[in-house]
């Protein structure tokens, strides 16, 4: 990979890195009151990007971003966010995210360079980017790897500003969605015992989910009629390629 198409590859991972620890800090707070309302699934960005998940997890309307071109979404128990005891539950308590990435415009696309992804993670400044206190001595890698056009990373984030109610540890999955770049994570809720296995079984769920949404999309070319993100303007959850894609 030249070290322009990198930076260009890394920049897009870092839209996605740095949106997800904001957006949480307001979705801790909001999950679990409900007023009947539970939807499964959801559409962001000007293409109708489909968010849903595995069974038992809803979209938490009240995390849900829109910027038009960008996109974040929560997944929580259907139960608690709804506030229908009746309701399905998922397998594990745990919290879905999703954050999906402007469309690129050229180069940077997640499958042409899932080999460098290990390295970029590791070094100081992907690690850096992954922290919620923005210090790489805070996060430590535990596992990676390459799942079909998937990369999957195990961390561990002991940062002092740590989000509360959910774990030190979480699985995440970056993967193309069309010319859209997403991170889908699960985060373990916090004093809940999940095994790595059953984490990780839930992520290709939910990545298996959001593929099969999409699959006859192209990503969102000719939107499903499912409930639509509110749209929001301003300067945006995300800054703007797969340097700048993943770790801007």
């Amino acid at each position: 990979m030249r070290i322009s198409e990198a930076r260009h590859f890394g920049a897009r991972l870092g839209r996605l890195t740095l949106l997800g620890p904001a957006v949480l800090l307001a979705a801790c707070v909001s999950l679990g009151g409900g007023d009947g309302s539970a939807p499964r699934e959801v559409q962001v960005t000007a293409d109708a990007v489909t968010i849903t998940g595995p069974r038992g997890f809803c979209v938490d309307p009240t995390s849900t971003r829109n910027e038009g071109d960008t996109g974040f979404v929560l997944l929580g128990n259907c139960a608690a966010i709804s506030g229908r005891a009746r309701a399905q539950q998922p397998d594990i308590p745990a919290v879905l995210t999703a954050a999906v990435g402007a469309r690129s415009d050229g180069g940077g696309a997640l499958t042409a360079n899932l080999g460098e992804l290990d390295g970029l993670f590791r070094s100081d400044a992907g690690r850096g980017l992954l922290s919620r206190s923005g210090d790489p001595a805070s996060v430590t890698i535990l596992e990676t790897r390459v799942a079909g056009d998937m990369f999957l990373l195990h961390a561990r984030d002991t940062s002092a500003g740590a989000l509360g109610g959910v774990a030190q540890d979480y699985w995440r999955a970056y993967m193309d969605v069309g010319p859209r770049l997403a991170t889908l994570s699960v985060l373990a809720l916090a004093d809940q015992e999940v095994s790595d296995q059953d984490a990780l079984l839930t992520l290709t769920a939910f990545a298996d989910a959001v593929q099969s949404a999409n699959s006859g999309n192209a990503a969102g070319a000719n939107a499903a009629d499912l409930p639509q993100a509110e749209a929001q303007g301003g300067g945006g959850l995300f800054q703007g390629g797969l340097f700048q894609r993943i770790f801007r």
